[in-house]
């Protein structure tokens, strides 16, 4: 090969190398980090989890008031497409089990929603009732330890449409913002928690679906407002979750109705 040749192919690679180190620069920023909102009525500053990826999908966690954490995922501000309150987005943290916000719609307990706002390009969604300080909620306990977030949403056109977000430095940034420190990935595991409380969740929403149809409409409400008063409490472990429910997610039969009241009473 002609040293001239050689010389321009080694000028071309030379020319390369800073646009690909940009762009690996530029995948490095697409990362978690901490917003701090002021608020004068605070007595300390409201923290808040983002990421903003390349393609303008945007996530946040937030924590309300009442100390319960929710989530807002948001499309690109240059999209014209709008979420639809009518099929509500599913997201799932790795190959982890996919979370189905419509599922918040059985919760509700009144006309108006409660539990999630969908407005143009957002939704906001309910992830834990009551977040005591240093408690890890399941999901984002997922979220410190995996790497991206897969979400499936539907506009008002009827478009099913997905996006990755990904969960570069969430781990960092979740820690800060729920005021705990990082996990270590080589020894912290998000299964044995996340897996109990969904799993006991599940099964126990499932049995209260039941009685709709093999009991009486008492025998489901008061099935219905235990799950709401446990699931809400607060310092709540897998273990205490299942004492208060009164149940074994391996057992298949529904607890007595009238064990089901009288848990009720004891956790009011």
């Amino acid at each position: 090969m002609p040293l001239a040749r050689i010389f321009l192919i080694l000028l071309a690679v030379l020319a390369a190398l800073p646009a690909l180190g940009a762009r690996e620069a530029q995948a490095q920023r697409i990362q978690w980090y901490v917003e701090v909102i002021e608020d004068p009525l605070a007595t300390r500053p409201i923290l808040e989890a983002r990421i903003l990826t390349r393609d303008g999908y945007r996530f946040k966690l937030m924590r309300m008031k009442d100390n319960s954490i929710w989530g807002q995922f948001s499309l690109p501000r240059s999209s014209q497409a709008q979420l639809t309150p009518d099929h509500l987005p599913t997201y799932r943290i790795d190959e982890n089990d996919p979370i189905d916000l419509e599922e918040l719609k059985a919760l509700e307990v009144s006309s108006e929603p409660t539990l999630y706002r969908v407005g143009g390009r957002d939704v906001q969604f309910i992830i834990w009732g009551d977040a005591r300080e240093g408690f890890i909620p399941p999901v984002l306990r997922q979220m410190m330890l995996g790497e991206t977030i897969h979400v499936t949403y539907f506009t008002l056109l009827g478009e099913r449409q997905t996006a990755e977000l990904t969960l570069n430095r969430a781990n960092q940034a979740i820690a800060q913002f729920l005021r705990v420190r990082a996990l270590n990935p080589e020894k912290d595991s998000v299964e044995d928690q996340t897996e109990s409380f969904s799993l006991i969740a599940r099964r126990f929403s499932e049995l209260c679906d039941d009685l709709r149809f093999s009991g009486t409409e008492t025998d489901y409400t008061a099935c219905r407002n235990t799950f709401y008063t446990c699931s809400e409490a607060p310092e709540q472990t897998a273990d205490s979750f299942k004492e208060c429910l009164g149940f074994d997610p391996t057992m298949l039969e529904p607890r007595d109705p009238a064990a089901t009241e009288e848990a009720e009473k004891k956790t009011q």
